[in-house]
């Protein structure tokens, strides 16, 4: 092993453990939100809770009718009050919402260096979120499932947040084909890892970290309905090239092995695919309007 290797293996792991001991990389969520978080979180929680916490938060709630009254819910009437909110979404509903509503600025950073567009992470964001959503109803997971898939599908790129004032400078992350090992090689850590860092300390649950730590892994046996469902969407949301530059997407890569453990036939693929993009249209028009 020659000295130079050497000395950018040094680098790599010097810059590993500065990102690790760095807890200031990590935004804290909002007071409100974590204590929303606590209450929904509750099983004795009822829906007057969740009104008395967010009145202290207008435009949380504007926000949050705007979104149930949006295209994306296909409400058939209009939704005025928190509680028919909390009635049509259900607490895992308004949870996804609350997080979606508080993580979106967090998104909205230049991450070009990533061949992100302005506002272009949260862009994909919503399309992930929004395709694991519909995939994991269309495979009959759950409604609770969904939602934590939606959960996790929002935040699937979250790591890049905690790697930004590292790798913004760098050129050659975003033409890398294997953007995950440009990262490791840059600075010994890619974003699937600090996205899992991130949510732990959200407190988020363990399933979401461990989607997050392994959604660009690309070993079939080990994959999961939860892991499945968010690589799939995002794979879906890379073919659309939806919040990335022009030509700077991902190229769009299905394994086999997710549609199986799903019990998806490879036939049935193309369908279920526009369909989950039709849903992903939506969603950008939908939580785009939650962009700070």
């Amino acid at each position: 092993m020659s000295h130079s290797t050497l000395q950018q293996l040094a680098q790599q792991e010097k810059t590993r453990r500065e990102i690790l001991h760095k807890s200031d990389l990590i935004p804290p969520l909002p007071d409100l939100v974590v204590r929303l978080l606590a209450v929904l979180n509750n099983q004795e929680t009822e829906p007057e809770d969740l009104e008395k916490l967010l009145q202290n938060d207008q435009v949380l709630v504007a926000k949050m009718l705007a979104m149930v009254n949006s295209p994306f819910y296909g409400m058939n009437r209009s939704i005025r009050t928190v509680k028919d909110a909390v009635m049509v979404l259900g607490f895992r509903g308004v949870r996804s919402l609350v997080l979606a509503t508080s993580t979106a600025k967090f998104m909205q950073r230049d991450f070009a260096c990533y061949g992100h567009e302005p506002k272009g992470l949260w862009l994909h964001a919503a399309c992930v979120a929004s395709g694991s959503k519909a995939l994991a109803r269309s495979c009959r997971l759950g409604a609770d499932a969904a939602e934590q898939l939606f959960v996790a599908g929002l935040l699937h790129d979250i790591g890049k947040l905690m790697l930004l004032p590292y790798v913004h400078d760098n050129k050659t992350i975003a033409a890398a084909r294997d953007r995950e090992a440009a990262e490791r090689a840059a600075i010994g850590m890619d974003h699937t890892e600090a996205g899992a860092l991130v949510t732990a300390k959200w407190n988020l649950s363990l399933e979401i970290q461990e989607v997050l730590k392994s959604h660009h892994d690309r070993d079939e046996s080990v994959s999961s309905p939860g892991l499945a469902v968010v690589r799939l969407a995002d794979q879906v949301a890379h073919e659309m090239g939806v919040g990335y530059l022009p030509e700077h997407a991902p190229i769009a890569r299905v394994l086999p092995g997710d549609l199986a453990v799903l019990g998806v036939a490879e036939a049935a693929w193309g369908t279920l695919r526009d369909e989950i993009a039709a849903t992903m249209d939506e969603a950008v028009q939908a939580l785009g309007s939650l962009a700070c």
